[in-house]
């Protein structure tokens, strides 16, 4: 039977797909919020890390400035689901012949990059509110804040985002390297869960 499907009693195996975790893997669900949450976040850190440059020119700047407020505000809610849902429902557990030591060292990095993905969340469009400003969407308009503008506050909630954004890129080269290490050194099963679905009694999520 195909990899990715779960077959129904008395039906063909291909009518439907495995939606949501198995206990010994990941559904689509879970592979879909997972690439796009990466690439919406890989993206977000490149925008922020250029628009931050000291060698970018200030009408660059406010340019860039915008693009990343804007592509934050459009992923804004499929980030939040991805993490809460996530947190909700858990992990699937080892792959056979997985060490446990490099389970649990993954478990670390996962929560780390969730957590830290969310507190850039909060940080960011919060920073930006207490500095007075308000949060550009594309050419739709301008998100004003629900706060009264705080100059310490801001100060210390822009560079609560700077830090968590070092944080994310660190965290995230460590997991980059352990599925590289994965797919060169082992058979690659934990790998490869995020990139197709395993067929089981689906978990709820």
């Amino acid at each position: 039977m195909p990899l990715g499907f779960r077959p129904l009693d008395g039906s063909d195996p291909f009518t439907q797909l495995q939606i949501h975790d198995a206990k010994a893997g990941y559904g689509w669900l879970s592979i879909c919020l997972h690439w796009l949450a990466a690439i919406s976040v890989v993206m977000l850190w490149f925008i922020g890390n250029q628009m931050t440059a000291a060698d970018t020119p200030p009408d660059e700047a406010a340019e860039l400035l915008r693009v990343h407020t804007s592509v934050a505000v459009a992923v804004y809610l499929l980030l939040l689901y991805r993490i809460f849902r996530r947190l909700q429902i858990g992990f699937p557990g080892c792959t056979p012949g997985q060490s446990t030591k490099l389970f649990h060292i993954a478990r670390v990095v996962h929560f780390t990059l969730l957590l830290s993905v969310l507190v850039m969340l909060f940080s960011g469009p919060t920073q930006a509110w207490m500095a007075g400003e308000t949060i550009g969407f594309f050419n739709l308009g301008e998100i004003g804040g629900p706060f009264s503008a705080n100059d310490d506050v801001a100060k210390f909630l822009s560079w609560t985002h700077s830090t968590f954004a070092h944080v994310i890129m660190i965290v995230f080269l460590i997991h980059v390297a352990g599925a590289m290490r994965q797919i060169l050194f082992s058979k690659g099963e934990t790998a490869n869960r995020m990139l197709v679905a395993i067929e089981g009694d689906a978990d709820a999520g």
